[in-house]
C-alpha cells in the first residue's frame, strides 16, 4: 500500500502502522496489518466516518480485499474556553480528589471527571482540553458541568488589570 497510495508513509523501525492523509476532510489514518483502521483528525462524527470509507476505497483501489464495518467512536477531543482566567492551585485544593496539578511538569491541570467519564485539561488561561468521551453530548454535558466550577475559581487580579 506505501509504495502505491499516494500520501502514504510506511516507517516500520518508527512505527508498526502505515500512516495515510487525505486532504477531504482533512485527516489522517493508522492503517495497522491486522487491517484495522485508526481515522484521526475529523471535526465530527460524520466526517469520521466518511474519512474511514474514503480510506477503505483507497485500498479497494490498490487491489486489496477491503471492507468497511464495525465503525465505532473511541475517543472524542474538544477544545473550549470559559473566556476567564483561572487560580488553578485553588480549583486543586477544592477538587482534589478529581484533580491532579504539577505545575513544574505540565502547565495544565489534570481533571478526571466521574460522570460523564471525560478528561480535562485546564489552563491558567481559560482555555480547556476535553477528552475522552465516546458521544458528542458527553462532551457538551462535562463542559456544562467544569465552566461554573471554573467560573468559581476566577482570577480575579488578573481580571481587572485589563
Amino acid at each position: 500500500i506505501a509504495c502505491h497510495a499516494r500520501n502514504a508513509e510506511y516507517n516500520p523501525k518508527k512505527f508498526s502502522a502505515l500512516i495515510m492523509r487525505i486532504r477531504e476532510p482533512r485527516t489522517t489514518a493508522l492503517i495497522f496489518n491486522s487491517g484495522r483502521i485508526v481515522c484521526t483528525g475529523a471535526k465530527s462524527v460524520e466526517l469520521s466516518k466518511l474519512a474511514s470509507r474514503k480510506y477503505a476505497r483507497i485500498i479497494q483501489k490498490l487491489g486489496f480485499e477491503a471492507k468497511f464495518k464495525e465503525f465505532k467512536v473511541q475517543n472524542i477531543v474538544a477544545s473550549g474556553n470559559v473566556m476567564c482566567p483561572i487560580r488553578l492551585e485553588g480549583l486543586c485544593y477544592a477538587h482534589s480528589q478529581f484533580c491532579s496539578y504539577e505545575p513544574e511538569l505540565f502547565p495544565g491541570l489534570v481533571y478526571r471527571m466521574l460522570k460523564p467519564r471525560i478528561v480535562i485539561l485546564i489552563f491558567v488561561s481559560g482555555k480547556l482540553v476535553l477528552t475522552g468521551g465516546k458521544f458528542v453530548d458527553e462532551i457538551y454535558e462535562a463542559f456544562d458541568i467544569i465552566a461554573p466550577i471554573c467560573k468559581a475559581f476566577q482570577n480575579k487580579a488578573t481580571t481587572n488589570r485589563k
